[in-house]
Order: structure tokens, then sequence, then C-alpha cells
């Protein structure tokens, strides 16, 4: 019983690892600049997104926007003029992403968070029973 509550949970985090299909797109690896950036703050929410220019193997040049990794409350670390790598869609250039963020990435701060949350109850946990 306990495993399949766990492995519930598991499935619906994403923590197991997801099955791709083999129709997946090939998306094509190649060196951008960032243009422009921009930060989206909300009370619980951080997104950071850039205007980015790449070259595709024929030669000609693109501008797209992709979605950077953002710290909570400050956004993110890339600025005007960092290179860095994007896949865009050879059938359509004009679509880019970021490569695949790991789940460490997109969640390491709210598992940091978690964490800490967890030795604070255990530590007040044994302050009780030595008070009792």
């Amino acid at each position: 019983m306990k495993f399949l509550l766990i492995a519930l949970i598991c499935s619906v985090t994403g923590i197991l690892p997801q099955v791709q299909t083999t129709t997946a797109k090939q998306w094509v690896e190649t060196e951008a600049t960032i243009l422009e950036v921009h930060n989206k703050i909300w009370a619980k929410s951080t997104r950071s997104f850039a205007t980015v220019s790449y070259m595709i193997k024929d030669g000609t040049t693109y501008e797209s926007q992709i979605e950077l990794l953002a710290v909570p409350l400050f956004g993110t670390t890339k600025a005007v003029g960092d290179r860095m790598t994007v896949l865009y869609d050879p059938e359509k250039p004009t679509l880019a992403k970021t490569p695949s963020k790991s789940f460490i990435e997109s969640y390491g701060l709210y598992l940091l968070i978690g964490a800490g949350i967890m030795i604070s109850l255990w530590n007040l946990r044994k302050i009780l029973a030595k008070t009792a």
C-alpha cells in the first residue's frame, strides 16, 4: 500500500522519468546572443525571458523569445550580450527554446526550503521531548 502511494505521488510530481515518444521533434543546437532580458516577478512566481538572436545552418539569422532559468524574487543572472546555447526547430527556425532543465534546476530551491523545514521540525520535536 505504501509503495502505491509513493508511486502515485512521484508520478504526479514528475519525479519518475517521463517516457519520450519516438515522434519527438529533433531540435538543432546553436549559439545565441541575448538582445533583451525581461523579468516578470509576481507574488509567488518569478519568470525570466530573453529575446535572442541566433544563426541557423544555412546562415540565416533569426530572433526569438525564450524562457531563462529564474531565481525566485530576483530573476535571471543572464544579461544583454551574453552568449548561450539554444535549440531551434529546423522546420520552423523561429521557434527556439533553452535546453531541458534538470529537476534540481527547476525545484532545487523548494527542496532546500523543504529540507530546512524538516530539520527545524525534527529539532523542535527533540526539544519538546526533553521538556516533557
